[in-house]
């Protein structure tokens, strides 16, 4: 399988490389507007852009009058290919470029949850309440250097190329539980905090959750796309790719610590379980990224 995917890169360096050999490199009218600006980049510009999505939506909204749905952001997708928020380049020349996608991701959530406080002489009259907190810290960073050609002497240019995709996320969930356990509640009245996408923190046995700590999760990829990116304004492009990639993703393990009632010691008792018996896991595919379409909003200078 793994010689199979070798042989595919191979012709896929194969190919792109031919076409690079067919580029044209012949001098070309410069394409001007009325003002005599220069739609297309050229030697030595660099170029800044962005995920252009939501500031489209944004657009939208303020023309329609619907603002408060949300202004813009730096978003991104699921998808390891598609987790790039800023894009830079650097033309080479007329036809090529070295680029770099990248995105840095460091977040912290703090979810509460109200519950009755266990009391042993507790008047359902005025009950008393306590906070349970669930805890979430996430980092996450993807980078993709590559390189580039284009085709085309109009506004609108074809682009392709490779790169290479590199990408790491890290999850850390803490948990506080405001009734702690004792021996009048072994088993206290608790918050679960599954509906916020990490887990179950309430276990069976009347065990629960208090630490779940996620092995990074590390990814690195040969990708290659083809586009197409059209010149709006001088030096302002709107433009999307699709792309073929081959990844090799590897996670450490995940370790969560629970904590139950042992009645023989009278007191609470810590357990640590691995989520995967042989330290992590590893994966290897092959796929095409990017079916959502996205748009990318760039600006040379």
């Amino acid at each position: 399988m793994i010689r199979k995917i070798y042989n595919l890169l191979a012709l896929l360096l194969i190919t792109v490389s031919a076409a690079i050999a067919q580029d044209v490199t012949s001098d070309t009218p410069v394409l001007k507007n009325k003002k005599g600006e220069a739609y297309l980049p050229v030697t030595d510009e660099w170029a800044l852009g962005v995920a252009a999505n939501p500031f489209l939506g944004y657009l939208g909204n303020f023309l329609n009058g619907t603002l408060n749905q949300g202004g813009p952001s730096f978003t991104y997708g699921s998808n390891p290919a598609n987790n790039i928020a800023i894009y830079g380049k650097k033309m080479i020349d007329e036809h090529t470029a070295y680029r770099v996608r990248f995105n840095v991701t460091v977040r912290s959530i703090i979810n509460k949850a109200v519950v009755v406080q266990d009391n042993v002489n507790a008047n359902p009259a005025f009950p008393s309440y306590a906070e349970d907190w669930q805890k979430v810290n996430t980092t996450a960073l993807v980078i993709a250097p590559g390189w580039e050609k284009r085709r085309g002497s109009t506004r609108l240019q074809g682009i392709y190329g490779g790169e290479l995709v590199i990408g790491m996320n890290v999850n850390h969930v803490k948990y506080q539980y405001g009734n702690p356990m004792t021996a009048d509640f072994e088993t206290p009245t608790t918050s679960n905090f599954s509906g916020q996408g990490f887990g179950n923190n309430v276990l069976g046995g009347g065990a629960r959750v208090t630490d779940d700590k996620q092995g990074m999760n590390f990814l690195v990829g040969a990708r290659g796309f083809i586009g197409v990116e059209y010149f709006i304004i001088p030096k302002i492009s709107l433009g999307g790719e699709f792309g073929y990639m081959v990844a090799w993703q590897t996670q450490r393990r995940n370790t969560t610590t629970s904590q139950v009632w042992d009645a023989g010691n009278n007191s609470t008792r810590e357990t640590k379980t691995d989520s995967y018996s042989n330290g992590g896991r590893t994966t290897l595919g092959v796929g095409i990224d990017n079916l959502s379409g996205s748009v990318n909003l760039l600006f040379y200078f």
